[in-house]
């Protein structure tokens, strides 16, 4: 119970998402965008896991990472002998480990191969499986708590106090949000 309170006494982190949690009818109802608890709450976990990531970020790793590969594959067999376009999907580079170089070499290879699929076709490279290498991208970046967690997390913060200035203004509760 100490720990708890101690939890809530500080500003921000998990105190402040417990706090949020408590009064979310209320900071809805200022203008809080419903995600952004949600947010907080993925920044917060990607902060606590650090280098490590969740069960489900390491499935993401792997089939992202599957999907480069193939990708990258596909480009290194059409066009062996053009290094120029091989380097726009970094084709002649290993696949990441580190999730978010993955994240970002992901996003890469999905916003170019739309411009090659007339050659990437035969490969089973269509705009379905672009559209799922985006889905995964796009899961991967949640789990790992968005690009920059920790900057994610204090815009969340910024906002839920914003909020919370709004929708409890001479209100004692305003001061467990650290207001």
């Amino acid at each position: 119970m100490a720990a708890r309170k101690k939890d809530r006494a500080r500003p921000g982190g998990k105190g402040l998402l417990e706090t949020a949690r408590v009064h979310q009818d209320a900071l809805l109802a200022a203008g809080l965008p419903g995600q952004v608890l949600d947010d907080l709450e993925n920044a917060l976990r990607a902060l606590a896991a650090g280098d490590r990531p969740g069960p489900a970020a390491q499935v993401l790793i792997r089939d992202l990472g599957r999907e480069v590969g193939e990708i990258q594959a596909a480009v290194r067999k059409e066009f062996p002998g053009n290094a120029g376009f091989q380097s726009v999907f970094k084709a002649g580079e290993p696949v990441p480990e580190e999730p978010r170089q993955l994240l970002a070499l992901g996003r890469l290879v999905a916003r170019e191969a739309p411009d090659y699929s007339a050659n990437l076709i035969k490969y089973a490279i269509n705009a379905a499986t672009v559209k799922h290498l985006s889905y995964l991208c796009d899961q991967l970046e949640k789990e790992l708590g968005g690009a920059d967690p920790r900057a994610a997390a204090s815009a969340a913060e910024e906002q839920i106090r914003a909020a919370a200035g709004r929708a409890f203004a001479g209100k004692p509760e305003l001061a467990a949000f650290g207001v």
